[in-house]
């Protein structure tokens, strides 16, 4: 059982902390964010600053912190420029090796050659990069993905340019962010002016599949939403069609959703404090099998402007109940929330995740 102690205690935030650092593969970028050299994304998880980069065309990742005296390397959440530390200009390789600092002759040569940044294990699923936190966990991302992995990696083969990356700090625990988003159950009273308005929320979806606590659905759309003609044509040549709203949850941190193929979102969770949890977002234009043309361009820019205003609306209905929802259960910790069967993908995400909270405790 999940009482509500469970989202706002110290000691249950750090046995989840520790939970996920021996066993989770995380999904951290997309290729399109890293396809030329120099290329990064970087990000902080748990307290662990990360990078990932592309070193000449081989995409790695370590700790973002030099070796030196300890400052971050890369300050910024995603650029351009080499590994090279701001304070004193100490330059890291694709092995994690110092390859260039100032007044070399000054130090030690056998311990300078020695060092190495931490380095985390990237793998692919499609063209999802993912790290491995932990060095000495024995699943390969295919075995930790399961039967999702195929689905994972077939969306991710449209994924266009990305729009926007920016975060939205929520003062919740992360476990309510997961919650939220494995149901539609919320949308027609919560999201009554985006969602809704596009006719999701009040068909029962039909198609999901699950492994462990991944999961993914596709919410499908009511018969009454309206279609726009010119938007239909202007996106016809879209890579990827889905008839509904799908959604994928990348167990433990990231969320993947698509409103029929017209563009895509990219959710990281990033855990600060068992209240406050950080949320990066990403929007990803659709891919198309043709170029398109001037006047085609200026439409689809037109929609994804309009696509990144109703996911800014979206988050921000969502971060209001959320937060609203945290600041009631200090009162209320020995109640348990109450699932039903709309809200069947949380009920399979809390069957996995309190089974390994109690394995690890054994």
């Amino acid at each position: 059982m999940t009482t509500n102690l469970n989202y706002v205690d110290e000691a249950v935030y750090q046995k989840e902390k520790s939970l996920f650092f021996d066993e989770s593969w995380i999904l951290v970028a997309h290729k399109n964010e890293l396809l030329n050299n120099n290329d990064f994304v970087t990000f902080e998880y748990y307290g662990d600053k990360i990078f990932v980069q592309n070193f000449n065309g081989t995409i790695k990742s370590f700790q973002n912190v030099c070796l030196h005296r300890f400052n971050t390397i890369h300050q910024e959440p995603y650029g351009n420029r080499v590994s090279s530390c701001l304070y004193h200009n100490w330059t890291y390789g694709k092995k994690g090796n110092v390859i260039g600092l100032m007044c070399r002759n000054s130090f030690e040569k056998d311990d300078i050659n020695e060092l190495r940044l931490k380095e985390y294990e990237v793998g692919y699923c499609g063209d999802f990069v993912f790290i491995k936190l932990n060095n000495q966990l024995d699943k390969s991302l295919e075995q930790y993905l399961g039967n999702i992995f195929t689905s994972l990696e077939d969306i991710s083969k449209h994924f266009g340019t990305k729009t926007i990356d920016y975060t939205i700090e929520h003062n919740v625990n992360w476990k309510l962010l997961v919650e939220n988003v494995l149901e539609c159950y919320h949308c027609t009273s919560v999201h009554e002016n985006s969602f809704a308005k596009m006719g999701f929320g009040s068909v029962s979806p039909e198609k999901f599949d699950f492994y462990n606590a991944h999961s993914w659905c596709e919410f499908p759309k009511g018969e009454s939403a309206k279609q726009s003609k010119i938007i239909e044509k202007a996106l016809s040549s879209r890579t990827f069609k889905t008839q509904g709203y799908l959604h994928f949850y990348s167990y433990p941190n990231a969320f993947i959703s698509s409103v029929e193929g017209k563009g895509f979102y990219f959710g990281f969770m990033l855990p600060e404090s068992p209240s406050k949890t950080n949320l990066r977002v990403r929007y990803f234009s659709p891919k198309f099998d043709k170029d398109l043309s001037e006047s085609e361009q200026n439409i689809i820019d037109f929609i994804n402007n309009s696509s990144n205003e109703s996911l800014d609306l979206v988050l921000k209905e969502d971060k209001k109940i959320t937060e609203n929802i945290q600041s009631n259960l200090v009162n209320f910790k020995d109640s348990s929330p109450i699932f039903g069967d709309e809200e069947f993908r949380i009920l399979k995400f809390y069957e996995y995740f309190n089974d390994k909270k109690e394995l690890k405790d054994i």
